[in-house]
């Protein structure tokens, strides 16, 4: 099956009522790539999703009495996570109009934040075409994800993160800024940023649109954050 950035999309749909509207950015994906089968299969995944995160979804937002102390020692539950490369075939990528962008590499994940039990959605190129013919070049600089916005009934506050993904080490971090309320009922801000190296397991996805794709997939992982 393969797990490309519809994971992304899905998720955006389905948590629309909670998350902002996202950032704008580059074309994630081919043009003409059909997803029925990718949305079923995430749709699967869903309501077999690891119990952490349901849990998660369902706690009390920014700003309940247990969010400062929790987010001292909080980490960022990443699920849903994965990377797609596509690579136009032999005779689809040329300069003369073949398929446009010859590649495309990209990536998405869940996040979760245990403090808050507030989570968004990732979804980012892992790099960029350059020169004449289109050649890829990697890109493992800060991507934002999708903002958060929320309230505690009497102020209203964006959550924002974001996200950044080392193609060749497999390394990715992600930060945030989220808001609590302290002992005396103020609201304080936290940032704080999680980091590691993810196993992925890569696989053979066959043709699809023109393009030769390949899937990479992670185990859901926890990242430990470090308060800035």
């Amino acid at each position: 099956m393969i797990y490309i950035f519809f994971h992304a999309l899905l998720l955006l749909l389905s948590l629309s009522p909670l998350i902002g509207t996202p950032r704008a950015q580059q074309p994630l994906l081919p043009p003409g790539i059909p997803a029925p089968s990718i949305i079923d299969d995430v749709r699967l995944r869903t309501t077999a999703a690891d119990e952490n995160l349901l849990l998660l979804s369902i706690q009390n937002v920014s700003g309940n009495t247990e969010c400062a102390a929790a987010s001292t020692a909080t980490y960022f539950y990443l699920s849903f996570v994965s990377y797609g490369n596509y690579t136009a075939l032999p005779g689809e990528g040329d300069a003369t109009g073949g398929l446009v962008p010859p590649q495309v590499i990209s990536m998405s994940f869940a996040v979760a934040n245990a403090a808050t039990g507030i989570y968004t959605v990732c979804a980012f190129p892992l790099g960029y075409l350059a020169g004449g013919p289109g050649t890829w070049v990697d890109d493992a600089s800060w991507q934002a994800c999708a903002d958060r916005k929320d309230t505690d009934g009497t102020h209203r506050f964006t959550i924002a993160t974001g996200a950044a993904f080392d193609l060749a080490d497999r390394y990715v971090a992600v930060n945030q800024t989220w808001f609590c309320h302290d002992d005396d009922g103020r609201l304080v801000a936290y940032t704080g940023v999680a980091n590691g190296t993810l196993e992925m397991s890569c696989a053979d996805g066959g043709e699809l649109g023109g393009y030769h794709v390949e899937n990479c997939t992670s185990a859901d992982v926890e990242l430990p954050v470090t308060l800035l």
